[in-house]
């Protein structure tokens, strides 16, 4: 899938240990993807500012019960774009 994805989330921590910070993808992209891709864990390329990296989307059931992804935000990225926990930040992605 060529196409790139853009929007706004906000970013949360991941409860427990390790300090994973996350961003939810939007409900009505998540439902494209997977109509497209099924539901399984997609290797993306991100970006947020002029970083870029690639990972992976998480498949999640959100607390509503409905079917997801997420993103995680690697530490070295947080760090290069100054980003904290509860900001609402903008990032793009597409499926590798």
């Amino acid at each position: 899938m060529k196409k790139v994805f853009k929007f706004k989330a906000e970013v949360w921590l991941w409860p427990g240990i390790g300090g994973w910070h996350f961003v939810n993808v939007p409900e009505e992209i998540s439902k494209e993807i997977r109509a497209k891709c099924g539901k399984g864990m997609l290797k993306i390329l991100v970006q947020i500012g002029k970083t870029k990296w690639n990972t992976a989307l998480f498949p999640y059931k959100n607390p509503r019960g409905l079917f997801g992804y997420l993103i995680s935000i690697k530490k070295i990225v947080r760090k290069k774009e100054e980003i904290l926990m509860g900001d609402t930040i903008r990032l793009s992605f597409r499926i590798l």
